[in-house]
């Protein structure tokens, strides 16, 4: 395992997000929450933001913020999530206007560590991102995605607090061009975007964006 240290560049622009994301809170009257929380508890309200359905469509953009920034919100009308037991942290299938389409996504947040799953094996294992590609695009599919349907294309997607580049978070990774990085400031920008327009059920996100954040 590996953790990627930011640089100074990437800790500066987390660091003016959160001050600027702790100043819409209060605007809004949001307190931020004031525990430090690790990926798993975040992981686990982006799934329950996913779940959902006034939320739902909104996280699902904030989390596409890297891959395709311009996708309009109200373009997803229908989606199931489920967090799998191994592979990834969410596989997201999205019903959209003119299409559907599955969302694989790797979450790592401010001190979370890359890895290749059986390193200690094999220390020639591929990336877990890697394993994760070629197990989602090839004829087996992977027993983590048995209930989505494998006929449907894949967006790949990892949520890290830094937006840190694939090459950095995960060097010489095989398919690291097949993955889009969305950042914290990303996802938050979308998120009280979303609330400023709205949209109910964001407040749990928004208030634990930055909850344990070193940079502060």
């Amino acid at each position: 395992m590996a953790f990627s240290a930011p640089t100074v560049d990437q800790r500066q622009r987390l660091r003016d997000d959160h001050v600027a994301h702790r100043k819409w809170m209060r605007e809004n009257k949001i307190n931020e929450h004031p525990y430090a929380m690790t990926e798993d508890p975040f992981t686990g309200l982006v799934l329950a933001g996913l779940l959902d359905p006034e939320s739902a469509p909104s996280v699902c953009h904030a989390l596409l913020a890297g891959h395709d920034p311009s996708l309009p919100t109200d373009d997803v009308l229908f989606l199931s999530v489920y967090w799998p037991s191994s592979g990834v942290d969410l596989v997201i299938e999205a019903q959209q206007r003119d299409r559907r389409e599955l969302v694989v996504v790797e979450h790592k947040r401010f001190a979370s560590p890359s890895h290749a799953p059986g390193y200690r094996k094999n220390p020639e294992a591929l990336w877990q991102t890697d394993q994760v590609y070629e197990a989602a695009t090839s004829d087996d599919w992977p027993r983590w995605m048995h209930e989505t349907d494998p006929d449907l294309p894949v967006r790949f997607v990892v949520l890290d607090g830094y937006g840190k580049p694939m090459d950095q978070l995960y060097p010489g990774g095989l398919h690291n061009e097949k993955w889009a990085v969305t950042s914290y400031p990303q996802f938050g920008a979308i998120l009280r975007a979303e609330h400023d327009r709205g949209v109910r059920g964001l407040i749990p996100l928004l208030t634990t964006l930055y909850a344990g954040s070193p940079e502060l």
